[in-house]
């Protein structure tokens, strides 16, 4: 496929791509099932049926731009990469980073996350990236192995804490998403568009264990560019209880995550299901396989 992908002009690259995320919308009844109920949940009250149906769509054509854009990704050097991306408030990590204490990005699955990490390790920061990784191992290859390719630092998200202390220690950067599903033995419940997510509390332990600012990152798309938006720290209050100070670092994680969503909302990934694990007895009611319009990983 990346081979494919290529040997294809840009825009015949970007086509094909989108075609990818449309045809995966019409044939995936179950993830735009969870697409569909996860956007009538959070913006239902504020958009029509068709408005609703018109996000999930474009969601999943931003998902197959994004993948034609990651298989490219070898074939962009420096001076092609900052073609496609435009940087804004740079100096919010640039002083960050002065601190000496190495630096915590949060980020969100938003426009195309990769290209975000790609551009980061590019402009020479000692980025790295705490990942979940696949059951296939073959696909594990390719996908780490492009990231890693691009000079970007990979932590699996289990059992690497000694070396993301190491990474802080020595001034790098660490980037973080939080805007994905978390078992409930791994993170805290806040709220998110209104209901209780379960949210890795990790980022909020490393913050509050090592003082390393934590700064927001997010990418969107602008046509066929990118712009990255580099935001000033996220600043909580410092809290002597250990488990409601994690909670509230969190809780201000997540709303920053659901503000850039917001502007942004045809560019997420609404077809994870970011509402499964539920509090103690609370169930889950998401719809299960093939659903209706806007009824409902």
């Amino acid at each position: 496929m990346g081979a494919t992908f290529r040997i294809l002009p840009d825009a015949a690259s970007y086509r094909l791509g989108r075609w990818i995320g449309l045809a995966g919308f019409r044939l995936s009844a179950g993830r735009r099932g969870i697409a569909l109920n996860n956007l009538k949940h959070a913006m239902g009250a504020e958009l029509s049926s068709d408005q609703l149906k018109m996000l999930a769509r474009e969601s999943f054509a931003n998902l197959g731009v994004g993948l034609a854009e990651f298989f490219n990704l070898p074939s962009l050097d420096a001076e092609k990469l900052f073609e496609l991306v435009e940087f804004a408030g740079e100096e919010n990590l640039k002083s960050a980073v002065s601190e000496g204490k190495g630096v915590l990005i949060l980020s969100a699955h938003l426009g195309n996350w990769d290209l975000l990490a790609a551009s980061l390790a590019a402009k020479g920061y000692p980025f790295s990236l705490i990942t979940k990784v696949s059951r296939s191992s073959a696909l594990n290859r390719v996908w780490m192995g492009y990231r890693e390719a691009a000079g970007i630092k990979i932590f699996i998200s289990s059992g690497s804490m000694s070396g993301i202390l190491r990474q802080l220690k020595s001034g790098g950067i660490v980037g973080f998403v939080l805007d994905q599903n978390a078992l409930s033995e791994d993170g805290v419940f806040v709220p998110f568009f209104g209901k209780a997510a379960c949210t890795l509390s990790s980022l909020a332990v490393l913050a509050r264990r090592t003082g390393a600012p934590v700064i927001p990152v997010y990418t969107f798309r602008k046509g066929r560019r990118h712009r990255v938006v580099v935001e000033g720290p996220v600043v909580t209050p410092d809290i002597e209880d250990r488990d409601l100070d994690v909670l509230k670092r969190t809780e201000a994680y997540s709303s920053w995550t659901e503000k850039v969503i917001r502007e942004h909302p045809e560019q997420w990934t609404w077809l994870h299901d970011r509402w499964r694990t539920r509090p103690v007895g609370e169930s889950n009611d998401r719809v299960q396989g093939p659903t209706s319009n806007v009824q409902g990983e």
